[in-house]
């Protein structure tokens, strides 16, 4: 006789905890539903970044790489959509970073309608210091501010081991060859079309449709 079980009964299979995660379209809803900047300061390039687009990076770090569990800090944060889906996804602790106090305004608006907790701070790029898991982040492209995209992806690097960062895909090239002289490796790119609205006097259409790269990056 089995000693284990008693006659007559079967063992119940062991319980399996739901994930509390949000599923990506759960999480590109949430997103879609936080404001963005009405008039953002076309100098500091805040091009927001689309709920789709978030919510498909952000899957990428945390379902597919499980790179969200512990410290994660948005560089350049704008409204926070990054670092409140980073929230949602269940990192330990969440920093914002961005230069614009208006923007950080919004930001924090915006974590208190998901309901989450996040760390603002109204700091140059270049200022912030410590230690981190891993940095999410939307950086300008570089069109008004000549390298401003690389030089965010050297301070990303010298924070965290893993870097997830989105970029026009026409500087792909130069990307891959710039993050190798950095002593580290583009260990995945994903390329969508990420939707941009109207936001400046310039634009001529009712959203305009930029072609992008998801990047994961790790040291060497």
């Amino acid at each position: 006789m089995d000693m284990g079980t008693t006659s007559g009964t079967r063992a119940s299979p062991p319980l399996r905890m739901a994930d509390p995660r949000p599923s990506k379209k759960q999480l590109e809803i949430q997103l879609g539903r936080l404001k963005i900047l009405e008039k953002p300061n076309l100098r500091l390039e805040q091009y927001p970044v689309s709920a789709e687009t978030a919510s498909e990076l952000l899957y990428m770090a945390g379902f597919e790489h499980n790179d969200l569990n512990g410290r994660v800090i948005d560089l350049g944060t704008g409204t926070g959509r990054l670092a409140i889906g980073a929230a949602l996804m269940g990192a330990r602790d969440v920093l914002g970073v961005d230069l614009d106090e208006h923007a950080l305004a919004l930001a924090k608006e915006n974590a208190e309608t998901a309901g989450v907790r996040v760390e603002w701070i109204q700091s140059d790029t270049e200022k912030v210091n410590g230690r981190f898991d891993a940095v999410i982040m939307n950086p300008p492209y570089g069109t008004r501010t000549s390298h401003a995209d690389t030089r965010f992806l050297e301070k990303a690097l010298q924070l965290a081991p893993i870097v997830y960062s989105i970029h026009k895909s026409s500087t792909r090239d130069f990307l891959l060859k710039f993050v190798k002289k950095l002593g580290a490796q583009v260990n995945q790119v994903r390329s969508m079309k990420m939707a941009i609205p109207h936001l400046f006097e310039f634009h001529e259409k009712r959203q305009a449709i930029v072609e992008i790269d998801l990047y994961r990056i790790i040291q060497d």
